[in-house]
């Protein structure tokens, strides 16, 4: 069963990436079939297999040999064991991470997200709280999204505080500062010279990291 999970969390990596990749060049999810991104040749059945596909093709396009971004196989691998820790008690928070996981792949490519993702997601976080508390909650998130919409240089993004506050919710303050701490490290260890940069796949990869560690 472990190696099931496994092959179907692969798949859905896959699927998840190349989501991503086609929010951010603005392509269908439906249409064209699976192609390389420099040639635009259709891939064969035998280069969509997760994770053997990359190593029998050493990490490059069968055509024109251009390098696939290994970050691919990390998704491939990483999601697939994600999913070899599902129970019926995981459900939920493997649901989170994976909406979560969307925003980070998205916002790695374009800095920018789908906003569906943190309403999606939003129930997953309050689903064990008050009324009271998910109303406060809630009124919470909408003010964020309201001044970050008003203000012209935001020194972080929305979708990062979003994340924030969503955490602090499901898995509390303490686990957060833990969190945070090696988000931000993994974060300043790759920054260098950068400029503007996106924060959310550091925070996602923390927070898996912390899930598989547990």
């Amino acid at each position: 069963m472990t190696i099931i999970l496994f092959i179907y969390g692969a798949c859905l990596g896959s699927w998840l990436t190349a989501m991503a990749d086609r929010y951010a060049t603005g392509a269908s999810p439906f249409y064209p079939a699976s192609h390389c991104d420099t040639c635009q040749t259709p891939l064969a059945y035998w280069q969509l297999v997760p994770v053997l596909s990359y190593l029998l093709l050493r990490g490059r396009c069968h055509y024109c040999q251009q390098r696939i971004p290994p970050t691919t196989l990390v998704l491939e691998v990483g999601v697939g064991l994600l999913l070899t820790t599902l129970t019926p008690a995981t459900v939920r928070p493997l649901l989170w991470l994976g909406l979560w996981g969307f925003a980070a792949l998205c916002d790695a490519r374009t800095q920018t997200f789908p906003g569906w993702i943190v309403w999606l997601a939003w129930p997953l976080t309050v689903w064990q709280l008050s009324w009271s508390a998910v109303i406060l909650t809630t009124l919470l998130l909408l003010g964020i999204q309201f001044l970050w919409q008003r203000w012209p240089t935001p020194l972080i993004g929305d979708g990062d505080l979003e994340l924030i506050l969503a955490y602090i919710i499901y898995w509390g303050v303490t686990a957060t500062a833990h969190w945070l701490l090696i988000a931000s490290a993994l974060a300043l260890w790759r920054a260098r010279d950068r400029g503007r940069m996106a924060f959310l796949p550091y925070l996602v990869g923390s927070a898996v990291g912390w899930w598989l560690i547990r």
